[in-house]
């Protein structure tokens, strides 16, 4: 009897230490834009050179055919989430015409462009 109960102590106390040693690992999904690349991209470029520079958009929308999102999400292994996304829209001849969401101005001021 007693060897029992020392097998099921030391069987229960085996399994609880091993949950202390879980390996999580940080999840990245999406485009990595930067602001580097951002900062290379213009009103009045096409489409065809937007793509050389931040290459394909996560999001195509097939309503707005003219609009591309950029999107990013990162999750620590301990911590918050951060999710940024970057809208490109386009005009009918398929030139740039603005840029918004997490954008950061020339400037820095913080302010989309």
């Amino acid at each position: 009897m007693r060897q029992i109960l020392f097998l099921t102590f030391g069987f229960l106390a085996i399994a609880g230490l091993s949950a202390c040693s879980i390996y999580r690992v940080d999840v990245q999904q999406g485009n990595v834009v930067t602001q580097k690349d951002l900062n290379q991209i213009h009103k009045g470029m096409n489409k065809e050179q937007v793509r050389a520079i931040l290459g394909s958009p996560l999001l195509e929308d097939p309503w707005h055919p003219d609009q591309w999102i950029y999107s990013y999400s990162n999750k620590p292994a301990y911590g918050t989430t951060t999710v940024r996304n970057v809208i490109l829209h386009f005009g009918k001849d398929g030139e740039l015409e603005s840029i918004s969401g997490d954008v950061i101005s020339d400037d820095g001021q913080g302010a989309p462009r």
